[in-house]
């Protein structure tokens, strides 16, 4: 049964230095959150205390009504998935392989995934549509490519609760847009997925439906948390990011604009 992921009045930050406080949200299966925010606000401070891997300065985070503080490092890796930003790495595996890699979670120690992880891996790949690239080896693929195999590579692990960081960087503009329309199929099928991204326009793309929302860090730790259109004014970022921001209609939703230096 899939169960939703929260937070509490959650403090983040490390022994010397806190860095954000008073962070609290749902998400429930089958929706998404963005979480934005100026370089070093605490995004993956964020994330690494979600997945237990840091403890919490204060306050919880629960996996339904378990405590993340109380699951087994396995127990979470059933549960949450992290998908982290493209990389060149994996050396000459081919793609089955690395998405093959996530079982190792319901695996009893030293075994080898069988035919039945093999089935999960091929399953997940056909959900993204990339079952083609199933015999290619990982490094020869684009970044936009290797991206899906790594979100392939966490549906394997069977996690109803994707968290994805920064999942469209140094992406060009044509895979930026087929990584979140990926994400929007996940969610759709009933994933819950938090992403973290640097682009207001993402989140504003993605998190559109009744049950999504938005979350922004700021520099001073200071946290907001709603519902997308709602939270994401120009006023609202141009708080976040210190610059003149509006938002104007798009085609294909709200452009975000930055208001051109005045003449000196």
């Amino acid at each position: 049964m899939s169960v939703g992921l929260s937070a509490h009045a959650l403090t983040i930050g490390y022994p010397t230095r806190e860095l954000a406080r008073d962070i609290s949200f749902t998400l429930e299966p089958g929706s998404a959150m963005a979480i934005l925010g100026p370089n070093g606000s605490g995004k993956t401070t964020l994330f690494r205390t979600l997945l237990g891997l840091l403890p919490a300065r204060g306050g919880e985070v629960k996996l339904g009504a378990q405590a993340i503080a109380a699951m087994t490092p396995t127990d979470i890796a059933r549960t949450i998935a992290y998908v982290p930003q493209a990389t060149t790495g994996f050396f000459n595996f081919h793609v089955i392989e690395v998405v093959e890699m996530a079982r190792a979670a319901h695996l009893a120690w030293y075994a080898q995934p069988g035919a039945r992880d093999r089935e999960i891996a091929m399953q997940a790949l056909a959900d993204l549509n990339i079952r083609h690239f199933a015999t290619r080896e990982f490094a020869e693929l684009s970044g936009g490519e290797r991206q899906l195999v790594l979100i392939a590579r966490a549906l394997a692990s069977e996690a109803r609760i994707l968290l994805l960081d920064e999942p469209t960087a140094s992406l060009d503009f044509g895979n930026q847009f087929l990584i979140l329309d990926a994400i929007s199929r996940l969610k759709n099928s009933g994933t819950a997925v938090i992403f973290t991204t640097h682009n207001p326009e993402h989140a504003l793309r993605v998190c559109t439906g009744t049950a999504d929302r938005t979350l922004t860090i700021a520099r001073d730790g200071s946290i907001a948390y709603g519902p997308t259109a709602a939270l994401l004014t120009g006023d609202a970022l141009a708080a976040l990011y210190g610059l003149p921001i509006a938002l104007v209609a798009g085609p294909n939703g709200p452009l975000v604009q930055v208001a051109a230096a005045a003449p000196r």
